[in-house]
């Protein structure tokens, strides 16, 4: 609607400017002072209108007009539509054309600011989800896990026993829940992990023992010289690992170990075949994520069975390899992209195409003209006066120009006669402003003569 309102209100200003070019022909003049006001008009037509067909046919109609009135009240039609059309298309066109394109431009970066921001909203909610999946994930495990060991324990009532079950049983149902929740947020492309500050793998792995989890942790080689983001993935493929030991492994001995090699180290969480039935299959966002985030700190990951039914997820990571930088969202501002270029190449389309319009229309008005109405100079020249009018019809053109020129010096015309006038010339090169006067009396060629038009 705010669109509309603005299409209502610059179009009149549009046809104002456009129709400012027909006074080449309403009054015989240059139109030069014109031509300010008219870019004046147009200008901010073209920046504030959305609409691009109802500019077109404001100028349509305007390039109309003005061929019309060119053939009824120019001197030389031809010369005052291609001064209307000229008129028209520097004047307005152009200054209108310029407008647009700013319009456009303008569009553009405020649609690429909003994909820009929309993008960065999703990223913000990605990363609430992921962190979701890696802390409380890892602590309802803990909970479940912890449950799981009242339930075994000694000395314990039925009620006390039933009332440990049921803490594990809300354990996993908050754990399914949860992964509900992460479906419907989607996942993290970067996403920073809860877990206590500068919490170590070796303590990751003792909080795990503490909670009674069967998991030992081995170290060969060096500490690693890991760089902030490095250490978080690091940490965060133990501690994903060791959540899914819990959840689909439960009573399985689980092996963190870390190998000093080359210019990197190795992570490898490696978990027996379960003792007992897992609490489910999960979807597989927390290998998803944990990918991700290897990638990002220059790493590669690999995850799968074992032969003896356990699991095996082994990250190499890198000592000096920074953080890969996420890419720019591509997706959406090469859309917005494509849609101002194809909208600027259909408003570049109206001038391009109006002046090979005019163009083409001026070659064939042109080759029209010569030849119907265009007399050779060598026929011209075999006409003689005395001759009857019958004689000489085999050497005039099919018509004359219909109407009586304005010229710079007509000669006196003879008595009684009657005179038709014909281009000069019948080729499309040769085709000049001069007219061929022809008076005849009774039917005979009394005088001839070439005039030049005014």
């Amino acid at each position: 609607m705010r669109h509309r309102r603005a299409d209502l209100c610059w179009a009149p200003p549009l046809l104002l400017s456009a129709g400012l070019s027909l006074s080449v022909v309403l009054t015989f003049d240059g139109g030069g002072w014109l031509l300010l006001p008219m870019a004046v008009l147009a200008y901010p037509a073209g920046r504030w209108m959305a609409s691009l067909p109802l500019a077109l046919w404001v100028f349509t109609a305007v390039t109309f007009t003005g061929l019309a009135l060119a053939f009824r009240l120019s001197p030389d039609p031809i010369a005052g539509w291609l001064s209307v059309v000229s008129a028209e298309f520097t004047a307005s066109v152009l200054p209108w054309w310029v407008g647009r394109y700013r319009r456009l431009r303008a569009e553009q970066r405020a649609r690429e600011r909003g994909i820009v921001a929309d993008q960065a909203r999703l990223r913000e909610r990605a990363r609430i989800a992921q962190d979701m999946h890696d802390s409380l994930g890892h602590e309802l495990a803990l909970i479940a896990l912890h449950g799981g060991a009242l339930e075994l324990a000694t000395g314990l009532t039925d009620e006390q026993r039933r009332s440990a079950g049921e803490l594990r049983a809300g354990a996993v149902r908050a754990t399914h829940r949860l992964h509900e929740i992460i479906r419907v947020l989607g996942r993290a492309d970067a996403a920073a992990d809860l877990h206590p500050a500068d919490e170590s793998i070796d303590a990751l792995v003792r909080r795990a023992a503490a909670a009674g989890l069967r998991v030992q942790f081995r170290h060969h080689g060096p500490v690693p010289a890991w760089s902030p983001m490095t250490s978080q993935a690091a940490h965060r493929v133990v501690q994903e690992s060791l959540t899914n030991a819990t959840r689909h492994a439960p009573g399985a001995q689980v092996t963190v170990t870390l190998t000093r090699q080359d210019t990197g180290t190795r992570v490898e969480v490696v978990n027996d075949a379960a003792a007992r039935p897992g609490a489910g299959t999960g979807a597989g966002q927390g290998l998803i994520g944990l990918d991700e985030r290897v990638r990002l700190a220059g790493g590669r990951l690999a995850a799968g069975p074992r032969p003896d039914g356990g699991w095996t997820v082994r990250a190499v990571l890198p000592d000096d390899t920074a953080p890969r930088e996420d890419g720019p969202p591509g997706v959406g501002l090469g859309v917005s992209r494509r849609l101002t270029r194809r909208r600027l190449l259909q408003t570049a389309a109206l001038p391009v195409g109006g002046g090979l319009a005019l163009i083409a229309s001026l070659v064939v008005v042109q080759q029209l003209t010569a030849t119907r109405t265009g007399l050779a100079d060598d026929r011209y020249e075999e006409l003689r006066p005395g001759r009857a009018r019958a004689d000489i019809e085999r050497l005039l053109p099919p018509h004359d120009i219909g109407r009586t020129p304005r010229v710079i010096e007509a000669p006196p015309r003879p008595a009684d006669a009657s005179c038709v006038y014909y281009q000069a010339g019948d080729g499309l090169l040769d085709v000049g402003p001069d007219v061929y006067q022809l008076c005849f009396v009774a039917g005979v060629l009394v005088s001839k003569a070439r005039l030049e038009q005014a």
